[in-house]
């Protein structure tokens, strides 16, 4: 990054101040992404990402109106605008000096700034803006109106007043633990520097603030319980607190040059369900919330520096960086949420399951077929810009994403209200009556099932099919192209597939950019895979480009694969006749179709009722939890030095019953069992299935719906790295071959399913990863060293006695050399606390790792783009809402929010 770029890092706020790998190897692609984007030459690459990311929860069309409440210093406002610059932006602050500065330091055709006090409309007429977005800012009404909940009720409540009807929402703050619950928090015994918080260890600067959190309270009143219990494992400190102010300190601890200015405030006072629950309260759609990681901010900030355990001494995992909410404006009568209530007496089903033979092996299969064949249809036309619109089925009703949980718990904390985003769907049977030959066909069809017009002599085009679940949903779902001619305005779809039916809810056919489907997607509000293959095949076909921002935050080994794929061997295989799969009687008692009742409820009267009820089938594996990993082994080839990957060639009944071939090649996956309940859980379950170790797990980006027409079942994609064995927890052994071969072997393949969208998305980070480290195949960099720094391993259950016995230890003032009170030094701790633990270090959050150490050979090979890192932007109240008048004098002083101010 440029020297200009580096030294211009004005941030917002504590949280927003990740500086953290700033400087990794994006700085090609940041350049060429300034260059397509001149405006945001001189705007740091974290803001840019937050920008990206926060436009990427709101489908707005063309010419809309969004506000951005508490702007501060307007930088992101600012980058908003150049990124989307069909949208209009108003940045607002109720400070005069900021918005001055905003306007002079800020300007572009489609922006403006402007004074205003966002707890009271911020000025803005009702019923006028599009969309509304909350960063950071509800923690900074909370604290200043002293730690009370109802004026930032009061504040979404005037806000969404301003929306108008079907407007949307965008919140990011934080969510609070779930309250009552204490936890233990380990962390590393290090030697403070002096007695002043920025000179304390983090254990003594935990043991300072817990004197110190909350200084708004009146009478001494502040602080919270804190107690120290004898340490598990020597160089190690070991402190029992309430949940909430375990994590309150973990957002803040590496904020020392801002730690007098965000002191007051307090982030949490919501838990992710009162969040929902507050939103509804004033009428909103609760589309899509999520609590949020970022993993750069997790690798340099969390992993080394603190353990978090519950009382029985499990480890309670990664905590979130954030959490997201978009809501939308609803009006009365109109539907809040579709979910499941209570079964059904009903034993009418009509998803059949049956069972087949693979004649190869002896195993019987069962499969679920509905009465229901779909083409999914994506209408097109270009701009006068040359992007790409499309025309997508919005808001229609999917129930089954909120189905009740039979086994096991969800792994990410992702909501839906039931409504969702898919391209079109018709009845097969229509398509395959229309003559291409005759225009006529096609312009009726586009009407009676589209509301659309095809732009003229365009017909359909076809697309590429695609397998839900090729391993056990019998459908093959047919993919058509159809340019069409501009609409005026949103369309009522005017047929429906029997499955929409019975519910307020119908949804409409809307024109929108299909690059922010594509980021909706790939932020995880739209979890549909099928759409951002058909987009993704869209753009190809029409020799466009579309923009990526997918990563993946992980250090490849080097390794020579135990087992080759035969590129050759495939292809011939593919071509062959093979029908070893046969339908036999019953089933093979591995599925169950469910039938309940799903209720639509809405916003009536000031409150939530019922509207409507239906029965709904899905499907379920019995002594399966809905959560199923699809994971791709990689590595870089010690002898080649190109990067491969690992599949499964293997034999599956759906494509054989659609084109007489079985052969699939896939990305190892396996269900997750009921005991994994977090994604470190599922990284380190993964870990232990491919022989390797945690940190050598990463996420490959958002869970998605395997097929929410038929299951809750969900995929979550990773990638791993290690020994690139052929042992597979799945399918047949897993063979390597490099990562372009695999591509183009994919590109072959007709028929699709998730593993080319998994694939798409590998190559996608690959191909960011060869332009920014003009790669040849032996570049190399490895992960920050902290490992090295620090020491503590994966502690075990402490035993109930224990726990009693430990919290005797009373909690002293800190000195300058409390951090010190095990004596020695860590280092020379280091093999002491290995032999007393009799642990590896082989955690994924370990505080020593030796596979971190600075000495370690540095022959990784990074797949990420760290320079976006995942940021907020809460500024001092002062810059953000008027402080009542009798707000305490405790806090900060004005030199110090002023100060704040201007760093960031």
């Amino acid at each position: 990054m440029s020297e200009a770029l580096s030294s211009n890092l004005n941030t917002a706020s504590g949280n927003d101040r990740h500086n953290v790998a700033l400087q990794g190897p994006m700085t090609r692609t940041l350049e060429s992404y300034y260059e397509r984007y001149e405006g945001l030459r001189n705007i740091p690459a974290r803001i840019i990402r937050k920008a990206w990311f926060t436009m990427a929860h709101l489908i707005v069309p063309p010419g809309s109106h969004v506000v951005d409440m508490g702007s501060a210093n307007g930088m992101m406002t600012y980058a908003m605008a150049i990124l989307n610059p069909e949208v209009n932006f108003i940045g607002v602050d109720i400070n005069k000096a900021t918005i001055a500065k905003s306007k002079k330091n800020f300007t572009a055709p489609n922006l403006a700034y402007h004074v205003g006090d966002i707890t009271k409309g911020a000025n803005l007429e009702k019923g006028s803006v599009d969309a509304i977005i909350n960063s950071f800012i509800m923690h900074e009404i909370f604290s200043a109106q002293k730690y009370h909940e109802q004026p930032v009720v009061n504040m979404l409540e005037q806000h969404m007043q301003l929306l108008k009807p079907e407007g949307l929402m965008f919140v990011r703050d934080f969510a609070m633990p779930p309250p009552g619950e204490y936890v233990t928090l380990e962390m590393p015994d290090t030697e403070s520097k002096g007695e002043h918080p920025k000179d304390l260890s983090e254990a003594d600067l935990l043991i300072w603030y817990s004197q110190h959190a909350r200084p708004y309270d009146d009478n001494s009143c502040y602080g919270f319980f804190l107690e120290e219990l004898p340490p598990r494992f020597p160089g190690t400190r070991l402190f029992r607190l309430p949940y909430k102010w375990a994590y309150e300190f973990i957002m803040r601890k590496d904020e020392r040059d801002i730690w007098e200015t965000e002191l007051p405030k307090e982030y949490t006072f919501f838990t992710p369900r009162e969040h929902r629950k507050k939103l509804r309260s004033i009428g909103a759609r609760v589309l899509y919330s999520t609590p949020h990681w970022d993993d750069t901010v997790i690798r340099e900030r969390f992993q080394g520096r603190f353990r978090i355990y519950d009382e029985s001494g499990h480890s309670l995992g990664t905590p979130p960086t954030s959490f997201v909410a978009v809501a939308q404006k609803i009006g009365e009568g109109q539907s809040l949420r579709l979910h499941e209530r209570r079964p059904s007496h009903s034993d009418e089903f009509k998803i059949r399951v049956k069972a087949v033979r693979n004649e190869a092996n002896g195993q019987a299969t069962d499969i679920v077929r509905r009465e229901l064949d779909v083409t999914e249809v994506l209408p097109y036309r270009e701009t006068e810009n040359g992007d790409i619109n499309i025309f997508i089925h919005e808001g229609l009703p999917r129930g089954i994403a909120n189905a009740v949980p039979r086994t096991g718990k969800e792994l990410d904390g992702k909501r839906w209200s039931g409504h969702m985003i898919e391209a079109i769907a018709v009845p097969t049977d229509a398509i395959a009556r229309i003559n291409n030959e005759n225009h006529k066909e096609t312009v009726l069809f586009a009407r009676d099932f589209l509301g659309l017009k095809p732009a003229m002599g365009c017909v359909l085009e076809e697309g590429r099919p695609y397998y839900p679940a090729p391993d056990f949903i019998d459908e093959k779902i047919e993919s058509r192209y159809l340019r069409v001619m501009e609409a005026k305005g949103d369309i009522d779809p005017p047929q429906y597939l029997p499955e929409l039916e019975g519910f307020t809810v119908k949804g409409r056919i809307r024109e929108v950019s299909a690059q922010s489907i594509l980021d909706a997607i790939n932020v995880g509000l739209i979890p549909n895979a099928r759409l951002e293959i058909q987009i993704q095949e869209l753009y190809t076909k029409l020799g466009k480009k579309y923009e990526s921002w997918d990563i993946c935050p992980l250090t490849l080994d080097d390794a020579v694969p135990d087992q080759r794929l035969d590129t050759k061997k495939f292809k011939q295989q593919l071509a062959d006749y093979d029908t070893r799969f046969k339908d036999i009687k019953g089933t093979a008692g591995q599925i169950r179709n469910v039938k309940s009742i799903f209720i639509d409820e809405g916003w009536v009267q000031g409150g939530i009722q019922g509207l409507a009820s239906r029965d709904v089938e899905f499907v379920l594996h019995d002594d399966q939890t809905v959560n199923k990993a699809v994971v791709l082994p990689m590595g870089r080839d010690a002898k080649t030095g190109d990067i491969f990957a690992g599949m499964v060639t293997e034999f599956l009944p759906i494509p054989q019953r659609h084109k007489g071939n079985g052969m699939t090649l896939r990305a190892p996956s396996f269900n997750l069992p009921k005991e994994v309940r977090s994604l470190d859980d599922a990284k380190k379950f993964i870990a232990e299935q491919f022989d390797t170790t945690p940190d050598k797990v990463a996420r490959m980006g958002e869970s998605y719906f395997c097929h929410i027409g038929v299951t809750p079942t969900r995929l979550f994609p990773f990638c791993v790295t290690g020994q690139c064995k052929s042992d597979s927890p799945a399918g047949g052994p897993v063979e390597y071959a490099p990562m372009d071969e695999i591509w183009d072997i994919m590109w072959i393949l007709w028929d699709w399913n998730f593993d080319q969208f998994f694939l798409s998305k590998m190559k996608n980070a690959y191909e960011l990863m060869r332009t920014d480290n003009e790669m040849s195949a032996g570049f190399d960099r490895k992960m920050p060293s902290y490992y090295d720094q620090y020491i503590a391993n994966a502690a075990p259950k402490l035993g109930r006695g224990e726990e009693v016995s430990a919290r005797a230890a009373p909690v002293t003032k800190p000195s300058a050399t409390a951090g010190n009170s095990k004596g020695g030094s860590v280092n020379s701790r280091k093999s002491e606390a290995e032999a007393d633990s009799g642990f590896a270090y082989e955690s994924d959050i370990d505080f020593y790792h030796p596979r971190h150490n600075s000495d370690a050979d540095n022959s990784g090979q990074w797949v990420s783009s760290p320079d976006f890192t995942d940021i907020h932007h809460g500024m001092d109240q002062s810059a953000r809402v008027k402080i009542a008048a009798n707000a305490p004098v405790s806090g900060p002083s004005q030199d110090n929010n002023q100060k704040s101010k201007e760093k960031r």
